[in-house]
């Protein structure tokens, strides 16, 4: 399984473009990936998303890496991983079709199936297994990163980095599992 994680200039995937991908060999946690690129022609930025990511206007418009060598990057990388099953925190509603979008604009094939393997279900389940009530926010699912991070213990983010993300998601992964 490869865990995945985006960091994007915005959250809407027609108006906005994928700035890094961080990923990680959920079965040899040593082999990872992560670029960063400049924003893809033709979109724009959500300032509150810098300021989520870190990244600045002027990085995400200069920085060497076109989008497309960024998505050859990660293919190449994960063209190598015998299981290449997409996991994520919630990677369904944003990361995927932040991939989906570039891999169609720049001709790659989609080489990772359809199906997902998704921390926030899968801490779900393990909150309900324990008999444990299911944390809220605004009457839905409150088990985001930010809270399964404090929750297991941790080390805590300041901002949102692909490669950091992926390797915390990987970890609550592991710990739901066991």
């Amino acid at each position: 399984m490869i865990i995945v994680d985006l960091e994007m200039s915005g959250i809407e995937v027609e108006k906005y473009s994928i700035l890094s991908i961080g990923a990680l060999d959920f079965e040899n946690q040593e082999n990872t990936f992560y670029g960063e690129c400049r924003l893809m022609e033709g979109t724009s930025f959500d300032p509150q998303a810098l300021r989520v990511n870190g990244f600045s206007e002027d990085h995400i418009k200069k920085c060497k890496t076109s989008c497309e060598e960024l998505v050859k990057e990660f293919y190449v990388w994960s063209k190598k991983i015998k299981e290449r099953t997409l996991g994520g925190q919630n990677p369904g509603s944003m990361d995927i079709p932040f991939l989906k979008k570039a891999f169609d604009k720049y001709n790659f094939s989609w080489i990772y199936g359809h199906r997902i393997v998704d921390s926030h279900s899968l801490a779900y389940g393990y909150f309900r297994r324990k008999g444990m009530k299911i944390p809220l926010k605004e009457g839905t699912s409150g088990l985001s990163l930010d809270f399964l991070i404090e929750y297991f213990n941790l080390e805590k983010r300041d901002v949102h980095n692909a490669l950091e993300d992926a390797k915390l998601t990987a970890e609550v992964i592991k710990r739901v599992l066991v």
